[in-house]
């Protein structure tokens, strides 16, 4: 996996999915969205099956890795990752999650989020801030030490 869309990454993903989290939303499918919406890259440019594949990659890992999840989460957690990068929202809580924990990373490649095309209040909320270059800059600082110290 490439430095863009690996590990770090990912954690940062689910850092940020614990901070939109709300009431409705399924912070389990958030987690895993975090750690498997990249995983099935075949390069950091542009790798447009990226998502269709992580979701068929899924049902091979279903039973082994996911099996704490039910059938409407796996379903919820293939959609997320299927569509991450067509679709804005999706009007579901916990997809639409997933989408903007992503898209608050997007300052790893130099893209500063858009308001709006974040798909929660809180997302779009969190982008808006005047100081969102200096928040991220001290949330990725804040995240790599949390998993050194893991």
């Amino acid at each position: 996996m490439g430095k863009t869309h690996g590990v770090n990454h990912w954690d940062r993903v689910a850092r940020f999915g614990e901070m939109l989290f709300q009431e409705g939303a399924d912070m389990d499918v958030i987690q895993a969205f975090a750690y498997l919406h990249d995983s099935q890259r075949n390069n950091d440019g542009e790798d447009y099956e990226h998502g269709p594949r992580a979701s068929k990659f899924i049902d091979t890992i279903r039973v082994s890795q996911l099996s704490a999840l039910n059938d409407e989460q796996i379903d919820k957690l293939k959609r997320a990752c299927e569509l991450h990068t067509i679709e804005d929202r999706t009007g579901d809580i916990t997809i639409d999650i997933c989408f903007d924990s992503d898209r608050m990373d997007l300052l790893r490649v130099g893209i500063t989020p858009l308001p709006d095309r974040m798909a929660t209040k809180k997302g779009a909320d969190l982008v808006s801030i005047p100081n969102y270059k200096e928040f991220y800059t001290d949330f990725v600082k804040k995240v790599k030490d949390e998993i050194a110290n893991d």
